[in-house]
């Protein structure tokens, strides 16, 4: 994955510039010889990696407390948590500098299809199925509160998509904050409450705006950068 950044008079840099007013950090739009990481983004530090883990574990702790009530079986809650470590964990990771620039930087020429695929976002979002498959499994869950989450998030995503760099990130706050304000509107299934909202975050805030990936000077980027 390449991209250019703009250094002193407009010029291209290959990539790289100083961050005004943060002295010691660079926006870094090279990516790290290697395979992409679609989780993390490729090169993400330990700091990053452990601040997804934690973000994680304590996301999932409430998932588990908000769901004490319920009488799910077994396996309904191995395919909860499966998702929800899939929204919680995803949440924290698009957020990362590394994932901004694994899905937003410059496609190498030899990426796959799949990661191609992986790279759009509107595809991205249409993948994330979860609630129609919470719906079909979980007593209390109806296709009405499914639909209101994929496609509130879908066309959220598809209107970032479509705005200029600029107004990207306005867009998707402006649309979160009116999911956010509706979502009581359609009865969420017990124990569930917190799901659309997450994944609102995950895809709409998180995935979708396309962001500068600031890295440390000197850091684990320094090295292996392609």
């Amino acid at each position: 994955m390449r991209a250019s950044g703009t250094g002193e008079g407009g010029a291209v840099t290959g990539g790289v510039h100083p961050v005004e007013g943060a002295p010691g950090f660079v926006v870094d739009w090279r990516a790290p010889a290697g395979r992409p990481d679609w989780l993390l983004g490729a090169g993400a530090s330990r700091a990053e990696q452990a601040t997804v883990a934690v973000a994680t574990a304590a996301g999932t702790v409430g998932v588990v407390a908000a769901a004490t009530t319920t009488s799910w079986t077994p396996w309904q809650w191995v395919v909860v948590l499966a998702l929800a470590l899939d929204v919680v964990g995803g949440a924290t990771a698009n957020a990362l500098g590394t994932a901004k620039r694994q899905y937003h930087g410059s496609a190498d020429a030899d990426l796959t299809r799949r990661g191609r695929v992986l790279r759009s976002s509107p595809v991205f979002t249409a993948a994330h199925v979860h609630p129609y498959v919470l719906a079909l499994l979980l007593p209390g869950a109806d296709g009405a509160w499914a639909t209101f989450w994929y496609v509130g998030c879908l066309v959220s995503v598809l209107a970032v998509r479509a705005v200029p760099l600029h107004l990207q990130r306005p867009v998707a706050f402006g649309a979160l904050t009116a999911l956010l304000a509706a979502g009581p509107l359609v009865a969420a299934p017990p124990g569930l409450a917190w799901f659309g909202p997450v994944l609102a975050v995950k895809l709409v805030a998180a995935h979708a705006v396309r962001e500068e990936p600031y890295r440390p000077v000197g850091g684990r980027d320094a090295a292996g950068v392609r």
